[in-house]
């Protein structure tokens, strides 16, 4: 087996695992010598194939997977199909819109849409191909709200909840509090919690097997989600990600 194969197996053995993996554990589950996958893991560390927990020295897939994904999820018309609704719902509530993927744990933002003539544009963190954080923002924490407890728990834990703002929690007890109201809802709201000012709403978007794999929001100006429109925008984007997720396969029925 060559070092091509070798890399495969390792990232395979990654995407499979869908938690963090130390070196000892990949080395005795793929029976390669631990300075074979020391040596391969920091060739995919260069290219950003992997990320390192710092305080672990753990190994997860990295971001630069998400750009040589794209392609199979435009294979699957899943941002064509969502594309047009991004662009209706961003028409009707003249804020930005995006979706956010669920990737490794975290959350990517795959595809966005913002005003094209908005003098109250600013610059937002919902760049293509960034990634947003899962407890501070409302499209990671719709996504990491639906998903096991056991999952939600080691995600929590694994890494500081940092403090962006006043509104940040950083409690793991009570954000697991608040991701539990998320899910009762079937929506997130991001007051202020990620970037002083702006406030965001998220819901779920399912796949065939009724999985929650992203999310669609919007974000803006706080004073532009006030208590006079919150109701009707949360209705816009609950509706929107319904849409998007029967497109994709999803039916309510499956989960009964």
């Amino acid at each position: 087996m060559n070092s091509i194969e070798k890399s495969i197996e390792i990232l395979n053995y990654l995407s499979n695992a869908k938690r963090n993996v130390g070196i000892t554990e990949l080395s005795s589950k793929l029976l390669f010598p631990k300075s074979t996958v020391h040596r391969i893991l920091n060739s995919l560390l260069n290219y950003s194939l992997v990320d390192k927990e710092k305080n672990t020295s753990q190994y997860r897939l990295g971001l630069q997977i998400l750009r040589y994904s794209n392609s199979f999820y435009n294979s699957l018309d899943f941002r064509q199909i969502a594309n047009p609704i991004l662009k209706k719902v961003c028409i009707e509530t003249s804020l930005t819109t995006f979706i956010n993927l669920w990737l490794s744990d975290h959350g990517i933002c795959i595809d966005s849409v913002t005003p094209s003539k908005d003098s109250n544009a600013i610059p937002l963190f919902v760049e293509v191909g960034r990634e947003i954080p899962f407890y501070c923002t409302a499209s990671s924490k719709v996504i990491l709200a639906n998903q096991p407890m056991v999952d939600i728990k080691r995600i929590i834990s694994k890494e500081p909840l940092l403090r962006y703002t006043l509104n940040t929690i950083t409690e793991p007890k009570k954000l697991i509090e608040h991701l539990l109201e998320i899910k009762n809802k079937g929506f997130a709201i991001c007051d202020e919690e990620h970037q002083k000012g702006i406030k965001a709403i998220a819901a779920p978007i399912k796949d065939v097997k009724g999985k929650t794999i992203a999310s669609l929001a919007i974000a803006g100006l706080a004073e532009r989600m006030s208590s006079n429109n919150i109701g009707r925008l949360i209705k816009v984007v609950t509706n929107s990600a319904k849409e998007i997720s029967k497109k994709l396969g999803y039916s309510k029925s499956i989960e009964r």
